[in-house]
């Protein structure tokens, strides 16, 4: 079933596949592992996945975007979509599946350090199979935008993307390599990754070694991001720099940091501006949302911004 859009495009900056979920996040004093009963520092509910947050990163900034996934008809789906639609990104390219259950997740978020402790359920709306109206979406974009999750439509969108002439960007992060989603990563132009990823892929942990690899075509652009100890960037025409990590103050959640990196380097990108521009935008982004509870923070109050 398709959802209805109140943002009809036929020619979005950016097309995401990725899997949006629900997110319900509690800041504690701290963990246990006994039964206890005790107060919460803070609570908030939000949309969440990576691919999701990043688009709505690039649409609070000007760009329009588009997400594609399958979501259930239930309370916490329609939560999902209304989230998208007031971040701005269009849902036109959504799916709801009757019956089904839409992803979700509990977040625990120690006071302090930030430290998390993630608890999910995973939608039972199966994959997303790639429909006419989808592809076209995916052939007048200026980029596609991916993450490995609904491989089939991922594969069927890059052979899209390749015929039209549209940039495609794949974002890796950590604890998610597969060998499965090889593929994805060899195809796009693009490629912002944890270390952990390229390392995982690449079979080495020599920074050179891995930059070497991840350059081959038809990469264009290779960013490797490593926490608070920032990200290496290097291009195929040569550039190559360290951009360090801006601290947080305070640091109280790092929960899609990540995914802000991802939409602020990308929107940068699509507005043609140098990468060590890029890099810093999303440097400072990035820690801007780890100064609040929730992977979208950084979306509350205006504080995206150029």
């Amino acid at each position: 079933m398709t959802f209805p859009s109140a943002v009809l495009l036929s020619g979005a900056d950016v097309v995401g596949i990725g899997a949006a979920t629900l997110d319900d996040l509690w800041a504690v004093a701290d963990f246990s592992d006994l039964e206890i009963v005790a107060p919460a520092l803070a609570y908030v509910q939000m949309g969440g996945g990576p691919v999701a947050t990043a688009l709505c990163v690039m649409a609070a900034l000007g760009n329009s975007a588009v997400l594609m996934d399958n979501v259930g008809d239930d309370l916490e789906g329609n939560s999902i979509l209304q989230g998208l639609g007031m971040a701005g990104v269009s849902t036109q390219g959504m799916r709801l599946v009757p019956g089904a259950r839409s992803a979700r997740a509990v977040i625990l978020v120690r006071g302090g350090d930030g430290a998390r402790q993630i608890h999910y359920l995973p939608s039972t709306a199966g994959e997303l199979h790639l429909d006419e109206e989808q592809v076209s979406l995916i052939r007048n974009a200026r980029l596609l935008h991916l993450n490995g999750r609904h491989e089939q439509a991922a594969r069927k969108a890059v052979k899209a993307a390749r015929e039209a002439g549209v940039a495609v960007s794949f974002d890796g992060g950590a604890g998610r390599y597969r060998e499965e989603i090889r593929d994805l990563v060899i195809a796009s132009e693009i490629r912002i990754l944890s270390l952990e990823f390229a390392r995982c892929f690449c079979g080495t942990v020599n920074l050179e070694g891995m930059m070497q690899q991840l350059l081959a075509p038809p990469a264009k652009l290779v960013v490797l991001t490593d926490g608070v100890r920032g990200c290496h960037v290097r291009s195929s025409d040569g550039e190559a720099f360290h951009q360090p990590a801006f601290a947080a103050s305070p640091l109280v959640d790092t929960t899609g940091c990540g995914d802000v990196f991802h939409g602020a380097f990308l929107h940068g990108w699509l507005q043609q501006w140098s990468l060590e521009k890029c890099a810093g935008f999303a440097s400072r982004m990035a820690a801007r949302n780890a100064e609040g509870l929730g992977g979208r923070h950084v979306l509350a109050g205006g504080q995206v911004a150029e």
